[in-house]
């Protein structure tokens, strides 16, 4: 057992000014020298060329995963080729099917712009050109070809008619045949009226015209066949003569490779076959200016579909591979969605595709995706079609089954992103175990590390960071004693004064509040004192429930005693959380012994209140018992053993030491401090062991002795491991350094039976037999007295 002075429960850092002056710092050389695992496992992955080398970065939020994890990325997107540009286009060969044409990064919106020129050109200087006079002329031609060829298949009728009196009228939609007698045109039934031989020579006559103007007609189909062939050679002439120039420019200044020419080259081909759309729409602007219908303005979008050009994946202005960072993932956002802003029950499905957004996997191929993954795993859909794409190394486009969307057809698209998952060890772990196909994409895992060794250098870099991250902040200046204190609460958060807790969230928000504070008590600038300041306001602010159970404690509502003795009765400590909030909050602990063969009895455990490493305990305790003071000899007692006034369950070993001394101080009927408690694990041996939360059970004890009033003689009692996490906040110190509180650290349980009792807790002799009057004396005393009555009751 060791009294600690007030310099050992705190370690101050010193930083010095002229070093942190001097002291350069980037993002990369940052996480090269405060998270040298996590650097050199990102770098190792990144140059790792294997298939499917996709990256898992495990860490707590906070500590700069997505920042750090940039900034490397950035250096390793440096060496890679920008990637192309990709538009979405017809594929003319098959209808309402699309195709990629890939292009130099930039050149994608410049080939779009220049698509959409040239169709706006058609639809204006085509139909000029097929108003010109050179097409009138030759279209005029064909016309009056037609009108002869269909002349000359008449005559025949025409001469047979006059050779036998019969006249032909032509009206508007048919052919009349008149029979001529006397200079008097007679129809078939006026002939009647003439005389039998006369009315039977005009009849045959009609039949012979009629018959021959027939042949006549039936040419005509084909002759207009011919006239219309002639047409569409006319046309397509014109239209080739035209378009030519055009395309060629267009292969000049986007043929950068075969499959771009290629679908220029179809292109012409496709104008010439929708040349009705173009003479449509110039019509329509010139003859009328009340297209105001929906299904017509439908109907021409629809149309010229075709012609568009969708700018799936633009790169201009990008400098390096891409790297995108999305912390909610979805399926749209993932692989891409339509907006189909014409028609709710759009058929069109070219339209839609022309209307398809590209999802973050096409647009960070090349480069580099993060993804939260906790986004990823909130719909098992996403999880799933991730992996196919990722294992196959292609994006498959499918509307998803609940989608009101009209399934329209996009091709495969080539997949070649390195996927970077943020996630936390236990992400990655449970996805390790329950899919087998995580392994084989994720071969890469890199930890952050949550605390990290506090030392000159790592004090040092992790303030210049914190400067070099609030630089453009535009707030109060921070002084070198800031971060000192910053350090320093670091430290505490990490619960030991060898380590520094890594999370730069939370010592940012601790600096963006003692602006706050600097500002409201007009000081201008952040210092040591203010950043004190500003972490008491902090557990001010969130100390409400704190302040309700040290409440009941001080109005005796919550039995605890800070002074005097008592038998069977000691002060240990817990530690309770709420929320971010976690303080200490002492509870008595009382046994009672008596003859019996129950052994231990854990109250907690036989109400179904403990948690498994609380029942461990009180069973290491029952070992304890046997081999100290029943290695000769097995005595029989019972006793019960339990943490009072708590409702909500225990869990936790770190009061087994107390419960120790209550158990031994009730069998031994030996008087317990209790203006003194204690915290500890203990082992079979007796020897002490480490627990968590030291720094909040002691100030917790603190406040109640202070709220009680100070003595002199009040203190905690830890483990010996714990000293080193010891960071006391400064009330606490200035009590020790007063002496009005102490701190003791303790080895062996014996240590605390001493200090606890007063008395000698003496040690075993080679006999077996412990010095008389001792504490341990007592005990095999009380023992021996138990049983003594114990066998009096079995004789009788």
């Amino acid at each position: 057992m060791r009294k600690l002075s007030a310099d050992q429960l705190y370690r101050f850092t010193t930083i010095n000014p002229e070093k942190f002056e001097e002291q350069e710092t980037n993002v990369n050389a940052f996480m090269k020298r405060f998270h040298p695992r996590a650097y050199q496992s990102l770098n190792f992955g990144l140059h790792l060329k294997r298939n499917q080398n996709h990256i898992f970065i495990m860490g707590e939020p906070g500590v700069g995963r997505i920042g750090m994890t940039k900034s490397v990325l950035r250096d390793a997107a440096a060496r890679r080729d920008i990637p192309q540009d990709v538009v979405l286009v017809s594929d003319f060969s098959e209808s309402n099917k699309t195709q990629y044409l890939y292009f130099k990064a930039g050149h994608g919106h410049a080939f779009k712009a220049a698509m959409e020129e040239f169709i706006t050109q058609l639809k204006t200087q085509l139909p000029v050109v097929f108003d010109g006079h050179v097409y009138q002329l030759k279209n005029q031609q064909l016309e009056n070809d037609l009108a002869q060829k269909q002349e000359a298949a008449l005559t025949p009728a025409f001469e047979l008619a006059e050779s036998l009196s019969i006249e032909i009228q032509q009206t508007e939609n048919n052919f009349v045949l008149l029979a001529v007698v006397d200079g008097e045109r007679l129809r078939m039934s006026e002939l009647k009226n003439l005389e039998e031989p006369l009315q039977k020579h005009f009849l045959e006559a009609l039949d012979q015209v009629e018959e021959e103007l027939n042949k006549g007609l039936t040419r005509f189909p084909f002759l207009q066949h011919e006239y219309m062939d002639a047409g569409k050679k006319l046309n397509t002439r014109f239209a080739n003569d035209h378009l030519a120039p055009l395309t060629d420019a267009l292969k000049m200044e986007f043929g950068e490779n075969d499959s771009v020419k290629q679908y220029l080259e179809s292109l012409k081909d496709a104008v010439i076959s929708k040349l009705h759309l173009f003479w449509d729409q110039s019509g329509e602007s010139v003859t009328s200016t009340t297209q105001n219908s929906m299904e017509d303005l439908l109907a021409e979008q629809h149309g010229f579909s075709i012609f568009e050009v969708n700018l799936l994946v633009d790169h201009s202005g990008l400098k390096h591979a891409p790297i995108i960072y999305e912390q909610n993932a979805s399926m749209p956002k993932l692989f891409g969605y339509t907006i189909n802003s014409a028609s709710a029950n759009a058929t069109d499905t070219l339209t839609l595709a022309m209307n398809h957004q590209a999802g973050l996997l096409q647009k960070a191929n090349g480069g580099f995706l993060l993804l939260n993954v906790e986004s990823l795993l909130k719909d098992p859909e996403i999880w799933s079609n991730l992996k196919a794409a990722l294992l196959s190394k292609k994006l498959t486009f499918e509307i998803p089954s609940s989608s009101s969307v009209v399934p329209y057809h996009l091709p495969d698209y080539p997949l070649n992103v390195t996927l970077v998952l943020l996630g936390r060890a236990i992400h990655f772990y449970a996805l390790q175990e329950i899919d087998s196909q995580f392994s084989r994409l994720f071969k890469v895992q890199v930890e952050f590390e949550v605390e990290l060794e506090r030392t000159e250098e790592h004090e040092l870099v992790l303030a210049k960071q914190l400067e070099n991250e609030i630089k453009d902040w535009d707030d109060l200046p921070v002084s070198v004693s800031a971060y000192e204190r910053l350090i320093e609460y670091a430290s505490r958060l990490a619960e030991s004064e060898s380590r520094l807790y890594t999370n730069k969230a939370i010592l940012r928000d601790v600096l963006a509040e003692a602006n706050a504070f600097a500002r409201a008590n007009d000081e201008t600038e952040i210092t040591r004192s203010t950043i004190e300041a500003t972490i008491l306001q902090r557990d001010f602010h969130t100390g409400l429930m704190e302040d309700y159970f040290h409440r009941a404690i001080i109005e005796e509502q919550v039995l605890i005693s800070v002074t005097g003795s008592h038998v069977g009765q000691v002060n240990g400590l817990t530690v309770l959380t709420v929320g971010r909030q976690s303080f200490g909050q002492p509870v008595r602990i009382t046994a009672q012994a008596s003859s019996g063969d129950e052994g231990v009895v854990d109250i907690e455990r036989e109400v179904e209140m403990a948690g498994p490493i609380h029942s461990k305990g009180m069973l290491i305790l029952s070992g304890y018992l046997r081999g100290r003071y029943m290695k000769f000899k097995a005595w029989g007692f019972s006793a019960s053993i339990v943490m009072e006034q708590t409702y909500d369950g225990v869990e936790g070993d770190s009061a087994s030491s107390a419960e120790l001394l209550a158990l031994i101080s009730s069998i031994s009927q030996t008087p317990l401090r209790q203006d003194l408690a204690i915290t500890g694990s203990v082992n079979q041996f007796g020897e002490i062991q480490p627990i968590g939360g030291v720094n909040e059970k002691i100030e917790g004890f603190f406040k109640v002795c202070k709220a009680r009033g100070l003595t002199g003689t009040q203190g905690a009692v830890v483990p010996e491991a714990n000293t080193k996490h010891l960071m006391l906040n400064a009330e606490v110190r200035e009590a020790v350094e007063s002496g009005q509180f102490h701190i003791y650290a303790m080895s062996h349980i014996d240590d605390a039976l001493g200090l606890f009792t007063d008395m000698p807790v003496g040690k075993v002799n080679d006999k077996g037999e412990f010095p008389e009057g001792s504490v341990n004396d007592r005990v095999i005393k009380a023992l021996e007295k138990m049983n003594e009555k114990h066998d009096e009751s079995h004789d009788d």
